[in-house]
């Protein structure tokens, strides 16, 4: 779409031009829905929305794993030449430079050749990095990652069938260079828009608090909160075994809470539902004041008046900085069977509900 023009793409004859100087020869040319005398824009009336552009990339993404997942299968029917295990080395092979693309293998490959400009390709890259995992977080908001693409560039996959791709190189521009090359570079810097893919502040602001057994936790969300403990909570030691750690830490009445930003972990918590006993409690400091903490602890205290398997909630901070925080969410120390309060570094502390 150009100063109001709608421009239909190229098609399969004007490719074929493209392609011949480069030595590709033989090529065939599938995937035009609109008949392979039109583009594949050939059908627009005026700019593509990002609803529409994702709709295709998606529909791309399904009908390119089909045409590859043919290619496949026709190796399996039938003796082919250009379809072969390429991480095997066979005499009179050792000498070939596979990172340089341009120079000739001992054996000749089959290779598929997909052609689109540099922001689709980028929504296509996250569907093959993500496979059918990947989603928008939210109806009509951009994504948290995204892969800048030129319009001129190459990234190079390997397919191993079934929607298992390997990323041998991004983005890259091998066949452009010197003056008259450079010019045809174009579409991969941030001033040609690709920021508006970030979604604003205010939507990355919004928290959201989960409960989930250790078992039924998401394995991206286990990974982070994993994360968060090994790298802010205090290194203390304990007189129990490893073992005995593993156990007590996975019986199924614990539960893991979380704080999370889209699919970004912000703080959690482990909530042992016999005892009320809230373990593990760390929280980014990047998010501390944005209350996250006050968060974390009101949900525990809302789930817990809920559920009604326990009258008070008991910490056992291990530093001032979280004594003081426990102090402030309502927590009391308490005292121990001579009516002395706690004076050892790891503190008693109730909140009863």
């Amino acid at each position: 779409h150009t100063r109001e023009k709608v421009e239909p793409g190229m098609n399969a004859e004007q490719i074929a031009e493209c392609l011949s100087p480069a030595g590709v020869q033989d090529a065939s040319y599938v995937g035009f829905q609109n008949g392979p005398e039109n583009g594949w824009y050939a059908y627009g009336t005026g700019p593509e929305t990002r609803h529409e552009s994702e709709q295709r990339a998606a529909r791309f993404y399904v009908w390119m794993m089909e045409f590859l997942d043919e290619q496949l299968m026709e190796a399996e029917r039938s003796e082919v030449e250009d379809i072969f295990d390429a991480g095997v080395t066979l005499p009179g092979e050792e000498n070939d430079k596979c990172h340089n693309r341009f120079e000739p293998r001992a054996r000749r490959r089959r290779t598929a050749i997909f052609c689109g400009h540099g922001d689709f390709m980028s929504l296509v890259l996250k569907r093959i990095i993500s496979g059918f995992g990947h989603a928008i977080e939210r109806e009509g908001e951009s994504h948290r990652s995204a892969f800048v693409h030129f319009n001129t560039g190459i990234t190079e996959l390997e397919y191993f069938g079934k929607g298992r791709f390997l990323l041998m190189s991004s983005n890259q521009v091998p066949h452009l260079h010197g003056p008259s090359g450079e010019c045809c570079i174009t579409g991969g810097s941030l001033k040609d828009g690709w920021s508006y893919l970030m979604p604003s502040d205010k939507i990355l602001l919004d928290s959201e608090v989960a409960f989930a057994f250790s078992d039924d936790v998401q394995p991206h969300i286990a990974e982070q909160a994993e994360a968060l403990r090994s790298l802010y909570l205090k290194k203390s030691g304990s007189s129990l075994s490893q073992d005995e750690l593993d156990t007590t830490h996975h019986k199924s009445n614990a539960l893991t809470v979380v704080v999370k930003r889209g699919l970004q972990v912000v703080g959690c918590a482990s909530l042992d539902e016999r005892t009320g006993r809230l373990s593990d409690v760390v929280v980014r400091p990047s998010a501390r004041r944005s209350q996250v903490g006050r968060s974390l602890i009101d949900a525990v205290k809302n789930h817990a008046i809920q559920s009604q398997k326990f009258d008070k909630i008991i910490v056992e901070p291990d530093t001032s900085e979280s004594k003081a925080f426990f102090e402030k969410m309502g927590f009391e120390l308490t005292e121990d069977s001579t009516g002395e309060k706690y004076t050892s570094e790891i503190v008693h502390m109730e909140c009863k509900l």
